[in-house]
């Protein structure tokens, strides 16, 4: 781990999931989330120690674990204060609520009750709402980035935006095939209030910083077309939900062999289909399982 400077006094971490560190008095600063383990609060901890800092606060941009994992860790040793949006807050206290989501809202399978999927519960002090928040010195905006999670929020301190998983970097876009967001038209809508703004620094929770995300947000809206051009040409004839999961992934070039990974994609691509029809563009019956085509 290594702590990279963005502006005086805004740095962030590299990473997995990248973890911003704002300056909010002389040695002071506030994490933009945790990572995904006690280990990784841990080594944030460590490093920050290292360069004479102390966390006084976390600021959560949502609640999957790979950003609120370390918390527990870090509240436990520093007793930081922890903010997020109230839905964020919620399962970040009860972290149940991602597996059982992922089950059919039913009690899940083993195999969705890992780390990966569940983080430590800990505690939030206090939920946050779209608008400025002071913390210390540090002068910080909360806005709003719906699409990729319930309550999803971006963090802006000193012209640097910490987007969370509003955005991926190209990259990310190619290795995971199928980004992972639950309401597509909300994310559509978040996209393109990205593409309008203009900061110093855009940094996403996977992927590289950037001064313009314009290019960003390009890839990720393509993706996101292609995903619905794969499932609409599918459907010109009627198919299953599991069916349509599993043309995706072959056309995408995906092999998913984990359990909670099968799940992430599975209510990934069913937020396709929910938003196409939603928007009138496929029927969905039942006989006995539930049946799309495109109209």
């Amino acid at each position: 781990m290594k702590l990279e400077c963005l502006t005086d006094g805004v740095y962030y971490i590299p990473g997995r999931t990248n973890i911003g560190v704002i300056q909010c008095g002389d040695k002071e600063v506030v994490l933009v989330d945790t990572g995904i383990d006690s280990g990784s609060g841990n080594r944030i901890l460590r490093l920050l120690e290292k360069h004479g800092f102390k966390p006084v606060a976390i600021i959560n941009t949502h609640f999957h674990t790979d950003h609120c994992g370390g918390n527990r860790t870090l509240k436990d040793k520093v007793r930081v204060k922890t903010y997020a949006s109230g839905v964020a807050a919620t399962v970040i206290r009860y972290p149940f609520i991602n597996s059982f989501s992922l089950f059919s809202g039913v009690y899940p399978v083993k195999d969705l009750m890992n780390k990966f999927i569940m983080a430590e519960p800990s505690d939030v002090d206090i939920e946050i709402e779209e608008g400025d928040l002071k913390i210390g010195d540090a002068m910080i905006k909360i806005i709003p980035l719906p699409g990729h999670a319930p309550g999803q929020i971006g963090i802006v301190a000193d012209d640097v935006f910490f987007c969370g998983d509003a955005v991926f970097a190209p990259e990310i876009i190619k290795k995971v095939g199928v980004p992972f967001n639950v309401d597509i038209k909300s994310e559509k809508e978040t996209l393109n209030f990205l593409k309008n703004t203009r900061f110093s620094f855009y940094v996403p929770s996977h992927g590289e910083p950037v001064e313009d995300i314009g290019f960003y947000v390009s890839e990720n809206f393509k993706q996101i077309d292609k995903i619905e051009e794969i499932i609409l040409d599918f459907l010109k004839k009627e198919a299953s939900s599991e069916e349509v999961v599993n043309f995706v992934l072959r056309e995408v070039g995906l092999k998913v062999k984990a359990v909670h990974h099968y799940f992430l994609i599975h209510a990934g691509i069913l937020a396709y289909l929910s938003y196409l029809r939603n928007d009138g563009l496929i029927s969905l019956k039942i006989e006995n399982r539930p049946l799309w085509k495109r109209k």
